[in-house]
């Protein structure tokens, strides 16, 4: 079987080897990111799987020992929703959401994330 460097779907290909339950929670949340972003396309960003506009990372979403890490390519954006999202029980470093296990992100936070993110780097929502 050949195996190459590069793919025109990282995010899938990275989906694909996730067990669930995590795979679900994050195939869900790139659904609502491509929602709000639905010219977005797949690349690797800081060699994160994500989803790019105009060459520029706007969010992606990793499986962690201890948590999902919600990437906004950001801190900005982070700092904007860290108290909210401290509200939900959802830690926060400077770049980085660390998304518990047990908590989810209502899919309408994730929504405004993505519109900052966008707003950032002139792509449309």
């Amino acid at each position: 079987m050949e195996t190459t460097a590069h793919s025109d779907h990282p995010v899938a290909d990275y989906l694909a080897t996730l067990p669930e339950p995590r795979r679900a929670r994050i195939t869900e949340m790139y659904a609502v990111a491509r929602g709000v972003a639905p010219n977005s396309t797949e690349g690797l960003k800081y060699a994160m799987p994500a989803l790019v506009v105009a060459g520029k990372g706007i969010l992606a979403i990793m499986s962690t020992a201890k948590h999902i890490g919600i990437y906004p390519y950001s801190g900005n954006v982070v700092q904007a929703f860290a108290a909210e999202l401290a509200d939900l029980g959802i830690p926060t470093t400077k770049g980085a959401i660390q998304l518990p296990d047990d908590v989810d992100l209502p899919a309408e936070l994730l929504t405004r994330i993505v519109t900052t993110r966008l707003g950032e780097v002139g792509g449309r929502p």
